[in-house]
C-alpha cells in the first residue's frame, strides 16, 4: 500500500516565517520612526514661526519710544528736543501718570520698549492666553538700544532698538527672531 503523502506547512517552516516576518516587522517600524518625529519637529517650527511673526508684529506696531511722536515716530526723541529717549535702564514698562503704577498689561504698552524681559506663555494684544493654540510654547522677549548693529546691549541711548523674540517650542528648541526700530 503507498503511503499517502499530507499537504501543508510543517510546525518548523510556521515558526521560521513568523521569526522572518517579525524581523521585517521590526525593519519597516525602525525607519518609520523618525519620519514623525521630523513630522512633529515640523510642526512645531511652523508654529514657532507663526507665533513669532505674529507678536513680531504686534511689537513693531508700536511707536519707538514713549517719548516719540505716534505718526512714524515723529517728531522723533533726542537731545536736541525736549522729549529725550527712555534711558537705558529704564527701557520696559512705563509709569502710568494717571495711575502712577506701571502699565499693567499689554493693551496700554504704547512703545516697543514696554515688551522689554516679557516673559512666559503666549497671550494676544489684549492679554488673552493662547495656550490653547499654542500647547507648551512660551516666549521671552528682549528690548535694547543697538546702534553698532551688533547684536549687543549698547550702555547709551541711540537711535535704533533691537527686537529680540525667542520662541520655545515644547521639544525646547529655541527660535529666535529679530528686528531694528529706528528713531526716525
Amino acid at each position: 500500500m503507498l503511503a499517502k503523502h499530507q499537504k501543508g506547512f510543517s510546525l518548523v517552516s510556521i515558526v521560521l516565517s513568523i521569526v522572518l516576518m517579525s524581523f521585517a516587522l521590526i525593519i519597516v517600524t525602525t525607519s518609520l520612526i523618525p519620519r514623525s518625529q521630523h513630522n512633529a519637529e515640523l510642526m512645531y517650527s511652523t508654529k514657532a514661526a507663526e507665533l513669532g511673526a505674529a507678536v513680531m508684529d504686534e511689537i513693531i506696531g508700536r511707536r519707538f519710544d514713549q517719548h516719540s511722536g505716534p505718526n512714524g515716530g515723529l517728531p522723533v526723541c533726542d537731545s536736541s528736543t525736549w522729549k529725550i529717549c527712555t534711558l537705558v535702564k529704564n527701557l520696559g514698562k512705563d509709569t502710568d501718570p494717571i495711575t502712577e503704577g506701571y502699565e499693567s498689561n499689554r493693551t496700554l504698552f504704547n512703545d516697543v520698549d514696554d515688551f522689554n524681559n516679557l516673559t512666559g506663555s503666549v497671550k494676544d494684544v489684549l492679554g488673552n492666553d493662547l495656550a490653547g493654540l499654542y500647547p507648551n510654547f512660551s516666549i521671552s522677549i528682549e528690548v535694547f538700544y543697538d546702534a553698532n548693529l551688533d547684536g549687543k546691549p549698547d550702555a547709551i541711548r541711540g537711535n535704533l532698538k533691537r527686537i529680540v523674540v525667542d520662541v520655545v517650542d515644547p521639544s525646547g528648541q529655541h527660535y529666535a527672531f529679530s528686528v531694528i526700530r529706528g528713531n526716525f
